[in-house]
């Protein structure tokens, strides 16, 4: 209980950032669906492929549709909604299609024998007998689209989702039951109200008293649909602190990077005019990066070393110090995007294996585990897989040779080893869990990890504009060590204390705010 109420006000924002998302969504697909099941009923050559095409779209898994559309549209709410009306056409053409393919011949004859023109036939006649069955396909999106909503989170569009993504990355329960409850009884509670609309629609009148509540009903729904929307809308806009702007922070989907985030976002607040839009979670570099070039995300902590070889393509690594200077030079240069000076921590990364895992097979090094590849089942993030600081320039480098590679998410790599589900993991020396699991670093003897000191990234032309933001962070950074850091994800990952408290209290406790 204590928990619902200190998300209490968090959770309404969430809520009511869901039902908006939800109903902008079914409100353009609903108009769409039933316009395409009006054209193929009236051109029957068009059936296949437009129905043919709806069914591919559902076919296709939601994120790796995000993933299509973030280049295209960048991150936020556009491709989300572009994505939840692509998900919901399907059931809504095909049943106003088969609900009017399903009216009997007779009303149109009549129709027609009254001299009716097609508009007249269609809004008097046809769509008040279809409509049932149209809102049979409407209720199956609905529910639908509240669900598949919570993807939103992926990219910063908000919503419950957002508390899902982040329980997930923290292995909290307590979070993804706040998000996953409220969706559930959402869904409920809509299918609900379009079962009643649906009663009401098909009870057995004279033609015309059912066309005219029909009418009253349909325009009272889209009201309050557009009502909805809009005074979500007016109340975002009123409800932002009024002063001069706002900045927007993001960062990737792991506890180091909450923590990052809200030191800034809580130092910035506090020492500045600004608001902060937090954008966290937000995923992989790429994301991030893209967000950055298209002025969706102005600030978010980057590793000099994700930057160096993924994003700048370079193969040979440089002494910490060369290869900050040279990241620093490049992003200005190529990106106008701007290098803060680093946090003060490094953060290596390597692969962890139990301790007494490690006694028993004699392991220390990198090295030391190749010989045992064969025997090794390895859980890792999906970056480090992929990337070329990840498993492929490790095995490029010391030749492994996994029996398994299990894909997951940060913070689940740690139970599964926790309990003998895989023998290693990939993980970093700042990383919390690593004392509390009893787990041993490897020694990257070959020296193929680069430097990876976290510094804060901002367009040049947002720091040009607010030179102050600078200023406020300089007291910030190269205070934070590497035993500071761990200790600041041990609060989160193990003691399972917030992202924003740990961040503000350490913030308090150094007298920065």
């Amino acid at each position: 209980m204590d928990f619902i109420i200190e998300h209490l006000p968090q959770l309404q924002t969430k809520l009511v950032e869901h039902i908006n998302i939800s109903l902008t969504a079914m409100f353009f697909a609903i108009i769409l669906g039933i316009s395409l099941g009006i054209l193929i009923t009236r051109l029957p050559k068009l059936k296949n492929p437009v129905l043919g095409l709806t069914n591919i779209f559902q076919t296709i898994p939601s994120i790796a549709l995000l993933g299509f559309l973030i280049p295209l549209v960048g991150i936020g709410l556009t491709p989300t909604l572009i994505a939840l009306i692509v998900y919901a056409l399907l059931p809504i053409t095909s049943n106003t299609y088969i609900g009017l393919k399903g009216i009997a011949p007779t009303y149109n004859q009549v129709a027609n024998s009254l001299g009716f023109t097609r508009w007249q036939r269609l809004h008097l006649i046809e769509l008040p007998l279809a409509l049932p069955v149209i809102m049979g396909g409407v209720r199956i999106s609905m529910a639908m689209t509240i669900s598949i909503t919570t993807i939103a989170a992926f990219i910063g569009a908000g919503g419950l989702g957002d508390f899902i993504t982040q329980g997930l990355s923290l292995n909290d329960q307590n979070l993804i039951l706040l998000g996953a409850i409220p969706t559930a009884l959402l869904a409920l509670t809509m299918d609900y109200s379009i079962v009643i609309l649906t009663s009401l629609l098909s009870q057995r009148h004279r033609l015309i008293l059912r066309f005219k509540k029909t009418k009253v009903l349909i325009v009272s729904l889209v009201v309050v649909m557009l009502l909805t929307i809009v005074s979500y809308d007016f109340v975002v806009f009123f409800s932002k602190d009024k002063r001069d702007t706002h900045l927007v922070i993001g960062s990737k989907n792991f506890t180091e990077q909450y923590v990052l985030g809200y030191l800034m976002a809580d130092l910035i607040e506090a020492k500045t005019h600004l608001h902060v839009d937090k954008k966290f979670n937000l995923g992989t570099t790429a994301i991030l990066q893209n967000a950055l070039l298209s002025g969706q995300v102005d600030l978010y902590p980057e590793y000099t070393g994700t930057a160096y070889l993924v994003v700048l393509k370079q193969k040979k690594i440089k002494n910490p110090q060369k290869t900050y200077q040279f990241v620093q030079d490049a992003y200005l240069n190529q990106f106008q995007l701007v290098w803060l000076s680093p946090f003060g921590f490094y953060n290596a990364e390597s692969l962890a294996v139990k301790e007494q895992f490690a006694e028993q097979n004699n392991l220390i090094n990198l090295s030391d585990l190749v010989q045992m590849g064969s025997q090794i089942t390895l859980a890792a993030p999906a970056e480090f897989l992929s990337r070329p600081d990840g498993l492929p320039g490790l095995t490029h480098v010391y030749g492994f040779k996994f029996k398994k590679i299990v894909q997951m998410q940060p913070d689940l790599v740690y139970h599964a080893i926790q309990n003998d589900k895989v023998q290693a993991i990939g993980a970093f020396t700042t990383d919390g869990r690593i004392t509390e699991f009893n787990l041993r670093l490897l020694t990257d003897n070959k020296h193929f990890y680069p430097p990876y000191y976290a510094a804060p990234v901002i367009r040049n032309s947002v720091l040009k504009k607010y030179p102050q933001i600078a200023v406020v962070l300089k007291p910030l950074l190269g205070t934070i060590d590497n035993e500071t850091m761990q200790h600041l994800n041990y609060l989160v990952d193990v003691k399972k204390i917030s992202p924003q408290k740990v961040a503000h209290d350490f913030l308090v406790e150094r007298r920065l705010i």
